[in-house]
């Protein structure tokens, strides 16, 4: 086999696994992290100056937190990445149950 026929095996082969697809999905995925915290922070502070409630938004952020660090558990199994994952789904229900009860009529 010569090199053009190993590479074109190895793209067939590994479709789902593209190291550049991948990158492009890392760093898209660390800028769309980095719009939502910004946004998180830009609502939870004009709640605060407005004297509004932060449940919500506090239970969106705690919860993107939570499946982050499930995600990042299920790869790599590092007990503070799953110690991560257990306060911030705790802070996400309590969250989400203080946003429920302030707004039940």
């Amino acid at each position: 086999m010569d090199k053009k026929e190993i590479l074109e095996k190895c793209r067939k082969e590994n479709l789902l696994w593209d190291e550049g697809k991948i990158d492009a999905r890392n760093k898209g995925r660390q800028w769309g992290v980095v719009g939502f915290i910004f946004l998180c922070v830009l609502v939870m502070t004009y709640n605060l100056l407005r004297g509004l409630d932060n449940q919500l938004p506090l239970a969106f952020f705690l919860g993107y937190l939570a499946c982050e660090a499930f995600g990042q558990y299920g790869a790599r199994r590092e007990r503070v990445t799953f110690i991560t994952a257990i306060l911030a789904t705790l802070g996400t229900l309590v969250a989400l149950a203080a946003y429920v009860m302030e707004t039940l009529p």
